[in-house]
């Protein structure tokens, strides 16, 4: 590897684009953004001010000259597959490849599209961000990855370290996994069914549902080796309530934008993880089964557009 990083960001939507644009910042790496809509400025608004930059923007995957030291994937999970091309030309020997997506199945996601010895890292997000256009994103809450603790990601984060976007080192990757699962169903399908924001999540109804949609998969987590406390779920709970009314999830963005549902990754992951362990999961069920009727009617299906709204 040269002696500086070469990065390229696969998937420039909320979270691409928030990693994307604090790495250019950091200048610690050249970064490449690969996407399918070409924009000249990516622009970031904080609650801090904003980050603007000119970075450098492919749209073709037969204009990469060569292999990159890191490639950051942050398509959603369905449209892991469209990333395939941008994957065979940006991907060496010596390439590490960033899964910065929902839910717990990464790897069996993109192994089958890399090599069997490409290193895959998986990471958990914790990034609320919304796109207002292409090269365009408001950050409102958080800002880090998470990612099981070993050589590779400790080099990861030292690319991050002046950076105000953080990495996080875990050495009980599983647990983070399932506690960041545990976050996103409680509200996203609530907020994508019922077409609104977080102040919907005031309704004592609805925490109710939300609260036995975190202790279904706090069931399932726990059977998959997640070492998750008796409290968690009040206190997801809790946090959830006390986030600002104005706030939307992803699934939210995506329904209001017409745009398919990540249902899959978050609820029906849910229920084969359940299904593996004879763990009734009927609430996910119900929830997969309704997203994805929403998200079959929603418009032409973006599978194979990887510069969408991310994770």
């Amino acid at each position: 590897m040269a002696d500086r990083a070469s990065v390229a960001v696969v998937g420039v939507g909320a979270i691409g684009g928030f990693f994307a644009a604090h790495l250019i910042a950091a200048d610690t790496a050249d970064v490449v953004l690969c996407v399918r809509r070409p924009f000249e400025h990516l622009v970031l608004e904080t609650g801090d001010g904003e980050l603007r930059c000119a970075p450098t923007v492919l749209t073709d995957p037969a204009s990469v000259i060569a292999p990159v030291d890191w490639v950051l994937l942050a398509t959603k999970a369905h449209q892991t597959v469209g990333a395939a091309a941008w994957l065979d030309a940006l991907v060496g020997p010596q390439t590490r490849v960033v899964i910065l997506q929902n839910g717990v199945e990464h790897l069996d996601r993109v192994r089958p599209l890399v090599a069997e010895d490409t290193e895959l890292i998986p990471a958990v997000v914790y990034c609320g961000t919304e796109v207002i256009e292409p090269g365009h994103i408001v950050h409102r809450t958080n800002g880090f990855l998470i990612v099981a603790e070993s050589p590779a990601t400790s080099e990861l984060a030292a690319l991050y370290e002046p950076a105000r976007a953080g990495i996080r080192l875990s050495d009980d990757f599983t647990t983070s996994m399932w506690q960041k699962l545990c976050a996103n169903v409680v509200a996203n399908g609530i907020t994508a069914l019922t077409g609104q924001r977080m102040a919907v999540m005031r309704r004592p109804d609805l925490v109710d549902v939300g609260r036995a949609l975190v202790e279904e998969c706090v069931r399932v987590g726990r059977a998959e080796g997640a070492e998750i406390d008796d409290d968690y779920v009040e206190l997801l709970v809790r946090g959830i309530q006390a986030m600002p009314d104005d706030a939307g999830t992803s699934m939210l963005y995506d329904r209001l934008a017409g745009h398919p549902l990540e249902h899959d990754a978050k609820y029906a992951a849910v229920v084969r993880a359940g299904r593996r362990h004879g763990i009734p999961t009927p609430l996910h069920a119900t929830f997969d089964a309704l997203l994805g009727a929403i998200s079959a009617a929603g418009g032409p299906s973006q599978a194979d557009d990887p510069s969408g709204t991310s994770t």
